[in-house]
C-alpha cells in the first residue's frame, strides 16, 4: 500500500460516517423539490450543477483543513495534474 493510500485510510478512520440511505433520501428529496420549483429540466440541471459546485468547493476546503498533507510525508505541492489526481483519489475521496 502506498503512503498516499495509507494516509487516505488513516483519514477515513477519523472521519464521521453518514448513512448512505439517509444521504440518498435527502438527495432525492432535494431533486424532487427542484423539479417542483423550476419545472424546466434545463433550469433544474443548472441548479443541480450550482449545488454540485458548492459541494465540491466545501469538500476541497474540508480536505485542505483536515488532511495534514505535509505531515503525512506527502508532497505539499502537486507538480502536475497526475499528482493532484492521485492525492485526491487516494486521500481526498476517502474522507
Amino acid at each position: 500500500m502506498t503512503s498516499k493510500a495509507q494516509a487516505g485510510t488513516a483519514l477515513w478512520a477519523k472521519m464521521p460516517k453518514a448513512n448512505a440511505e439517509l444521504f440518498a433520501l435527502t438527495y432525492g428529496s432535494l431533486v424532487t423539490e427542484l423539479v417542483r420549483d423550476y419545472e424546466d429540466p434545463i433550469e433544474v440541471n443548472a441548479q443541480l450543477d450550482r449545488i454540485g459546485h458548492s459541494i465540491g468547493v466545501r469538500c476541497v476546503d474540508e480536505f485542505l483543513s483536515k488532511a495534514d498533507v505535509s505531515g503525512m510525508g506527502l508532497s505539499t505541492q502537486c507538480n502536475n495534474l497526475r499528482d493532484t489526481a492521485e492525492v485526491v483519489a487516494k486521500v481526498g475521496f476517502k474522507m
